[in-house]
């Protein structure tokens, strides 16, 4: 009997949203601040308004900008808000299925060092492109990411 080796992408995440909180975001959003301006704003780490960011591009909410993310930084911001369910709950990414079989993730990072395109990935693994975009953010991080994503014509489906 073989057991299950399985990771749960993206799980330091906190991907509770104030339902406030998101429209302000897509407010911010659409008056081209950055990434960075954002997360300071609202006292969230980076990577969790770029997990906002990917749902609500998602659920067509927000839209490709010509900036693109603007500005991103490796400054840490400190989230000293008290941790309270919000009033009215958002959860982002809520559909997404965060756990990947080991054998799968290598298969995925070896379609991805053959600069194959989020589409192809995602078929070749029959996942939906946002749970393929969730663990390259998993894996790779916010910056890589980015950089990979900014660099490559043809990789974002």
């Amino acid at each position: 009997m073989s057991a299950f080796k399985v990771r749960v992408a993206l799980e330091e995440v906190d991907f509770l949203w104030d339902q406030r909180e998101v429209f302000q975001f897509r407010e911010l959003w659409n008056s081209n601040y950055t990434l960075l301006e954002i997360s300071k704003r609202f006292k969230r780490k980076q990577i969790e308004v770029a997990a906002l960011i990917l749902d609500q591009v998602d659920k067509f909410k927000i839209h490709k900008r010509k900036m693109g993310l603007g500005e991103i930084g490796d400054k840490k911001v400190r989230n000293k808000k008290k941790k309270e369910m919000p009033l009215y709950v958002y959860i982002a990414l809520e559909e997404v299925n965060y756990i990947w079989d080991e054998d799968d993730i290598e298969l995925f990072k070896d379609l991805w060092i053959k600069q194959l395109g989020i589409e192809e990935i995602a078929n070749r693994l029959r996942r939906h492109q946002i749970e393929i975009a969730t663990l390259i953010l998993d894996q790779f991080g916010l910056e890589y990411m980015l950089n990979c994503l900014i660099d490559t014509k043809k990789r974002v489906a």
